[in-house]
């Protein structure tokens, strides 16, 4: 299907492999399958939820000791993925665009023109001063 040349990975766990080394991994959380919680900080010992008292694992046979569970939610953390677009300096700019480049002429030409934007910097200061943070 695809050209011999192409450069995607050859399989699921060598694309999860380059993705982890990148940083770009992700957190798998437990979750009830009635969506009712999460089963991650305070709830991460329990075995079944809090609130409507479904069993997180699935059922399995007699003679097996692995617990599966019932939901997964797969959390992909932000704070690395900002930093690998901080790392290089033409995505870098891009990203402090709307505070450097921005023009100011009461047309939508960005989320940061929108005056929700505008009260979020007001309210938030000292974070709307650093367009880095």
């Amino acid at each position: 299907m695809l050209p011999t040349d192409n450069c995607l990975s050859k399989d699921h766990k060598h694309a999860q492999k380059v993705l982890n080394g990148l940083g770009l991994g992700y957190e798998k959380i437990h979750a009830c399958k009635n969506n009712c919680t999460l089963f991650y900080k305070d709830h991460e010992t329990l075995d079944t939820c809090p609130i409507c008292n479904e069993s997180r694992f699935k059922m399995t046979s007699q003679n097996r000791t692995t617990k599966i569970p019932q939901k997964v939610m797969r959390y992909l953390p932000l704070k690395p993925r900002l930093q690998r677009l901080y790392m290089l300096t033409h995505t870098a700019t891009d990203m402090r665009w709307h505070k450097e480049k921005r023009v100011d002429d009461d047309m939508m030409r960005h989320p940061a023109d929108e005056e929700a934007w505008k009260e979020f910097d007001r309210t938030f200061s000292k974070f709307a001063a650093d367009p880095e943070i």
